[in-house]
């Protein structure tokens, strides 16, 4: 085992995080670990990697294994972005300053001496190799890449990148230090769809050990083969990725909950039982199962989480086309994000806008709103239309108020009515007095969601709504945009979430905005079929440039060449004129195949199989060549019959 957790505890004071925590992970396990925000996540991560960290129990890492980790928020990161790749082993680099010191050795020593430097030498060599030294700086290219940072970047200072990057950076390092086992959390912040689904490559071909921390639950579904929960303070393991688990966490919910029902209802019949005869002639019986009870092991109550409330009003009229992008182009100055825009979105559509990290997403909501002036072209928003804006800065929110305050200068509501609204978003108590600066990302989401529903907009221009959230929370979002009768353009990450709010897909991808009219599994099948089609079509190319090739090679000094004419056989003008007509018939039969054959080459659909398209070009070829010979053979004779 690579891991072995063993009872472990953890509290806080007197606030119980978690006990009697076991679970096993060898090598080649992936396991997810879920569960809402504030049940424990991160501090058993914690425990993990500072063992005397727990109250109680054991943490044990299988000796001298080598430990990849990630952690949210560290970015203390100097240098060059390749300079500090290059120094995130540095057992790599200290193996080859070792290697390049006992070679330098060598060469001034003989005989037992030097048996003594080649054997630590081929023993070092070994530990090199187990970490694949020699392919050092091609993984921190491979990994680099994969997560957005391309060769123009490796030479940028990494202490001027922002917060996200630099925790891409983090995670960058992590995966490239060869380790045994690695311990991810939250890994996917910051990540686009192209480079998660990158990481997911990556991990699926991990050999080692995984634990990640994640509410992104395609990711899990992709990644994850077992996944653990912790909830109420307790930790249990599921077999399979996040779909799996779903199953069977639903037929066990179902099933304790139907335990616990009858449990209490027995416990109450009994207790009922026990004081109508405790002082009559059946007292013994009553006293007998007073002992039953006593006996009994009870069942805890199945834990019920809190949940925010989040019921968006129904959508105002308004018109028909409620965004109108006519030949727009956006940008900064003259850097050009995408050009060419048109597109309406319409009343009640949902829409997602994808696209790589720095292609325009937040650019085109800005410009759809009017913060920042199109570079060509116009956005309109249609008549009686009100926008709710969902910012990722959340810049409604003035980090200096208090909730209490925030809201009360905003919508003037009395105390009551404003503590109320803030309790049915999680914000009990002296909750509401705090500065609204000190509050988690998750916190601040559910404050501008709680405005959005408050302003009772007809349309919802979302960015990144469901960052910092946990999956009951993103759970929650998704059913109140679906319920929603208005129209949504969001931005999101987030596969799962994209696939159950939107039935339209804008893609800016190379400076074009594409549109596609589904959902996101309609999006993927579309993909899937360009990929397809361009991968014919190279096929196609490369059948067709082997023939070519293969043609030019025939066409050789290989090729026998001509007799000269003195060579050539001599015809009488008798026996000329005799063979002429039968040649001047089988040119204009080869000439009429030959037409026949190049009206099928003209129709595209005898492209479609490149082996067919290479065998008509090759039955084309062996007509001109028939055709060259026959008007060889005419030429002879015409010769021959005017002697």
């Amino acid at each position: 085992m690579q891991l072995v957790v063993d009872k472990i505890a953890k509290a806080f004071g007197i606030h119980e995080i978690f006990k009697d925590v076991s679970f096993l992970v060898d090598k080649g396990e992936h396991l997810g670990l879920v569960g809402v925000n504030g049940s424990g996540k991160t501090t058993l991560l914690r425990c993990l990697l500072q063992p005397d960290f727990v109250d109680q129990g054991s943490v044990k890492f299988e000796p001298g294994l080598r430990l990849g980790y990630v952690q949210q928020g560290f970015t203390d990161i100097q240098g060059t972005i390749w300079e500090f790749m290059v120094s995130s082993c540095p057992e790599v680099l200290d193996l080859r300053d070792k290697l390049q010191q006992l070679e330098e050795d060598s060469a001034n020593l003989e005989g037992e001496a030097l048996d003594q430097v080649l054997e630590e030498y081929s023993k070092v060599t070994k530990h090199y190799e187990n970490l694949d030294g020699y392919n050092y700086e091609n993984r921190i290219k491979r990994v680099l890449i994969g997560l957005g940072y391309t060769e123009p970047w490796w030479n940028q200072d990494a202490t001027t990148l922002s917060g996200g990057q630099k925790t891409r950076l983090m995670l960058a390092a992590a995966l490239v230090r060869y380790p045994d086992f690695m311990i991810l959390d939250e890994p996917t912040n910051h990540l686009d769809i192209r480079m998660t689904q990158w990481l997911e490559g990556y991990l699926r071909e991990f050999k080692g050990g995984l634990i990640v921390v994640s509410h992104d639950r395609a990711f899990l579904d992709n990644v994850a083969t077992r996944i653990l929960e912790m909830e109420g303070g307790k930790l249990q393991s599921f077999k399979g990725n996040y779909s799996k688990y779903l199953e069977q966490k639903a037929i066990q919910s179902a099933t304790m909950e139907a335990a616990y029902v009858a449990q209490q209802d027995y416990i109450a019949r009994t207790e009922a039982y026990i004081r109508r005869f405790k002082a009559g002639i059946k007292s013994k019986m009553a006293r007998g199962r007073q002992s039953q009870l006593d006996r009994m092991e009870r069942m805890d109550a199945p834990v019920q989480h809190e949940e925010f409330e989040l019921r968006l009003p129904p959508a105002t009229e308004c018109a028909d086309r409620v965004l109108i992008m006519e030949d727009l182009t956006i940008g900064y100055g003259e850097k050009v994000l995408a050009k060419g825009i048109n597109l309406t979105l319409r009343r009640g559509e949902k829409v997602a806008l994808l696209g790589a990290n720095g292609t325009g997403k937040t650019t085109l909501l800005r410009t759809i709103l009017g913060e920042i002036p199109p570079l060509k072209g116009r956005a309109k928003i249609g008549n009686r239309v009100q926008i709710g804006y969902f910012s990722q800065s959340y810049e409604r929110l003035n980090p200096k108020q208090t909730l209490m305050e925030n809201f009360l200068s905003e919508y003037g509501f009395t105390d009551e009515h404003t503590r109320a609204m803030l309790g049915g978003m999680l914000f009990h108590g002296d909750d509401v007095f705090k500065e609204i600066g000190t509050l988690s990302g998750g916190q601040k989401a559910r404050l501008v969601l709680l405005k959005l529903v408050l302003d009772g907009a007809n349309c919802l221009v979302l960015d990144e709504p469901t960052n910092h959230l946990d999956i009951m929370a993103r759970e929650t979002v998704e059913a109140a945009l679906t319920a929603f009768d208005g129209s949504v353009l969001v931005v999101s990450h987030d596969r799962y979430f994209v696939n159950e709010v939107a039935d339209r897909i804008w893609e800016i991808d190379d400076g074009q905005v594409k549109d596609y009219k589904g959902n996101y599994d309609y999006y993927l099948e579309e993909q899937e079929k360009a990929a397809l089609q361009a991968q014919t079509q190279a096929a196609e190319e490369e059948t067709r440039r082997q023939y070519l090739d293969q043609q030019k090679q025939q066409a050789q000094p290989v090729a026998i060449p001509k007799q000269s004419k003195q060579k050539q056989r001599r015809y009488s003008p008798e026996e000329a004129k005799k063979l002429l007509p039968k040649v001047e018939l089988s040119i204009r039969e080869q000439e009429a195949m030959m037409k026949v054959l190049e009206m099928e080459m003209a129709n595209p659909a005898n492209h479609e199989d490149p082996v067919h398209s290479a065998a008509m070009a090759e039955e084309h070829a062996a007509y001109e060549q028939k055709i060259d010979e026959l008007m060889e053979k005419w030429e002879q004779l015409m010769e021959a019959s005017e002697e």
